[in-house]
């Protein structure tokens, strides 16, 4: 029930957030990453696609890396989860 609010919620803050970025005032990237946290948090299509962007965006993991590096708790955790899931190494002999 939660999620029928949440994910249109954080739609418009995302879609308001890229829209106020090019502007002088500072609010857009942090709209846009309390948005991607809901989406994140609520949507496993939303935290499928999110791993996808990082890991084929190298500046986006870098952003939302940095994100989890100065929150805490509960934030942190689903921006870890956000992660993109690498594949190992192949050692050469």
């Amino acid at each position: 029930m939660l999620r029928i609010v949440v994910v249109p919620f954080a739609l418009v803050l995302l879609l308001t957030g890229a829209i106020i970025t090019p502007t002088p005032l500072p609010f857009g990237i942090p709209m846009m990453a309390v948005a991607i946290f809901l989406l994140i948090g609520s949507s496993k299509l939303a935290l499928r696609l999110v791993r996808r962007l990082r890991r084929h965006w190298g500046w986006l993991d870098s952003l939302l890396s940095m994100f989890e590096e100065r929150t805490a708790g509960s934030v942190a955790r689903t921006f870890r989860r956000s992660r993109p899931r690498r594949k190992p190494a192949i050692p050469r002999s």
